[in-house]
This record gives C-alpha cells, structure tokens and sequence, in this order.
C-alpha cells in the first residue's frame, strides 16, 4: 500500500502577546506524519525569531522569510510553492496542505481516502460565494480567463486548502500576478481561490471538514474553541482580531 506524504506550507505573522499555534501546529503534524515536509513563511513579523528559534534544527522544518511585493496567507504561499518547485521537491509529497497559522491540524487525514475520491483541490472548510470584494476578485479572475462558472463554486474559507501535487505547479502560475498589500485583497482570495480550485478539482466542490456554518455549531466556536480539547473536526480555526493596527506587547 502506498505511503501517501504530506506537505503544509503555513502562512505565519506572529506578534507578541498573542499566542502562536505554529508549535502545536507543528507537534499534531509531526505526531500523525512523522515523515511530513512543514514549510513556515513568515509575513514579516518582528519578532519572528521566538518562534523560529525553537524550530530551527528540526529537519522536517524549513523557515523562509516572505521578502516579495506580495503579502498575506497567498503572498507566504507564494513564497512556499517557489521554494518546492525550485527545489524540484514537488514531486516527493502527494498531498500540500496551505494554511494560516491559527487554522491548525487536529487529526489525521487519511490521505489515501483523499486520492480515492480523486479529491485534488478543494478548501479546507466551504462556505457559500458571496461576491464580496468583487473589485479585486473579478479582475483577477478575467485576466486568467476564469471569469466564469461563478453559479457552480462555494468559497475557501480563511484562504486555507489543499492540493495534489499534480496540481501545484498550475496554481502557483495562477498566483504569480496576485498583490496584496491590504486586508480587503487578502479577503478577496476566499472568493477567487474557490474559482481555481473548482477547477483544479475537476469541476467538483469538495472540502475535508465541510461547511464552517455547520462545524461552528456542531463541533466548534472558533471565537473560543481550546485547541488542546477533544474536537471532532480535522483541523481547528483559532479567532484572534489580529489586524494591521495590532503591536506587539514589549
């Protein structure tokens, strides 16, 4: 039976005060796929160094700074996909798990099941197209020509999902114009991942743990949620009201 790998690219801005959950993060990954690549792109944070510092070393690990024009959760995944496609690494993991770093793993995904079903792209957790930020959605989408079947998708919550490897390389081309510079573009990418992974997905909407309407009320408050307690669902969304006006705490 095939051993199918992983690899998560994790989109991380760390600011004092706040707890990071990159260290728990990182141990649910290492304790279900001990043989599993974890990539952590940090989004210019000052004081990047209290976390990396306690990460360096590891070899499943790879710290990489975010140093191009584009910034947020698809300017640090920017930054992952480079690094694997330059380092013809692509081809050693099957499946590439790309999300924030407060959207953490709780338990395994057999990925096995995950290629059964030919799932090759889909969010993390759904919810529905609402068109919001259409400004910044809708250009995008007409310059990659993909300014259609708006009717057929859902919506990539929290711009966390997941990809094949097969499919990696056409995203990360599709990536290459995107800016953003601002909160209100980064939250354009929910609306315009959801078109490129319908499409990645073979025209079909799939999401490992569903709906987040419905997994808010059936496993999880994210406002309050204790990552470290029993919870049902395969990953955990951890809320902080961290913005661009957020400091550290000296």
């Amino acid at each position: 039976m095939k051993n199918f790998k992983p690899c998560f690219v994790i989109a991380q801005k760390y600011y004092r005060g706040y707890e990071s959950f990159v260290p728990l993060y990182v141990e649910n990954i290492l304790k279900n796929y001990e043989d599993a690549l974890i990539i952590i792109v940090d989004n210019n944070s000052k004081y990047k160094e209290d976390i990396f510092d306690n990460l360096s070393g590891n070899k499943n690990i790879i710290l990489l700074e975010n140093n191009i024009e584009c910034k947020f959760e698809i300017g640090a995944y920017k930054v992952g996909m480079n690094y694997l496609l330059s380092n013809n690494l692509v081809e050693n993991f099957d499946y590439y798990f790309f999300t924030q770093d407060n959207f953490i793993l709780n338990k395994k995904i057999e990925l096995g099941e995950l290629y059964g079903k030919e799932m090759t792209a889909c969010p993390i957790n759904s919810y529905f197209f609402d068109g919001e930020c259409r400004g910044v959605w809708e250009p995008l989408l007409n310059l990659l020509n993909l300014n259609n079947n708006l009717d057929k998708i859902n919506f990539c919550w929290c711009s966390s999902f997941v990809l094949h490897k097969s499919k990696l390389e056409k995203m990360y081309e599709w990536f290459k114009p995107i800016i953003i510079d601002n909160r209100w573009a980064s939250s354009a990418s929910e609306r315009y991942l959801a078109r490129m992974l319908w499409e990645l997905n073979n025209f079909k909407n799939d999401s490992i743990d569903g709906d987040c309407r419905e997994l808010s009320s059936n496993y999880y408050d994210p406002w309050r949620v204790n990552p470290r307690e029993n919870i049902n669902s395969f990953f955990i969304k951890i809320l902080q009201q961290k913005n661009e006006n957020t400091v550290d705490i000296e």
